[in-house]
């Protein structure tokens, strides 16, 4: 066995491992969980097949058929990952855990871009009911710059249809309630 055709076929393996953080990236990007659930589909799929490619032109047949690997990185990915290390004869315990450890990273990063984004609709929405209850037709249109001040407070910009970027503060009382409060700004309500 050639060791440089070896880390040449392992190029997809690494992908593989880290193809749950693109989860993250196409939902902040989207904010669409499907779409994000179907990169990183396409992506893990893709580097499996080339990955079992590779392991096979090396001489390497991997023990688990096609359709074992499929099930595994559909169902539970550390274990493609644990059954492909014990294949390539890799410390198989070590990528295991480090496969756990990228799940569990993608999981906290992706509940904070929720919670973030519940957040500004929720508080686009409160901001619109409260222009609403004032008989204005001025609307939310979007939450920037959401910014965390201290446990359960938040700074932020909505972006009004009146053009005017409303200073307002969010504070999350748990069990999905905030309450908001806008930035006083002169003749703006008028």
């Amino acid at each position: 066995m050639n060791a440089k055709f070896i880390k040449k076929t392992d190029l997809y393996f690494y992908l593989y491992m880290v193809a749950p953080l693109l989860f993250p990236v196409v939902y902040f990007i989207s904010n669409n969980d499907i779409v994000a659930c179907g990169a990183f589909y396409a992506l893990a799929f893709i580097c499996m097949f080339f990955d079992r490619k590779g392991l096979i032109k090396i001489g390497d047949i991997p023990k688990t058929g096609i359709v074992g690997s499929v099930v595994r990185t559909l169902f539970f990915p550390p274990a493609y990952v644990f059954l492909r290390a014990e294949d390539a004869g890799m410390k198989k315990w070590r990528w295991f855990l480090t496969a756990i450890a990228i799940a569990l990273v993608t999981a906290y990063i992706s509940s904070t871009i929720d919670k973030s984004e519940s957040i500004k609709t929720a508080a686009c929405e409160i901001t619109t009911s409260i222009f609403k209850d004032r008989d204005s037709d001025v609307k939310c249109i979007v939450v920037n710059d959401l910014e965390k001040v201290s446990g359960k407070y938040y700074r932020a910009k909505a972006l009004l249809t009146n053009g005017v970027d409303m200073p307002i503060t969010i504070e999350d009382r748990g069990d999905d309630y905030i309450y908001v409060t806008l930035a006083p700004l002169n003749n703006l309500i008028d």
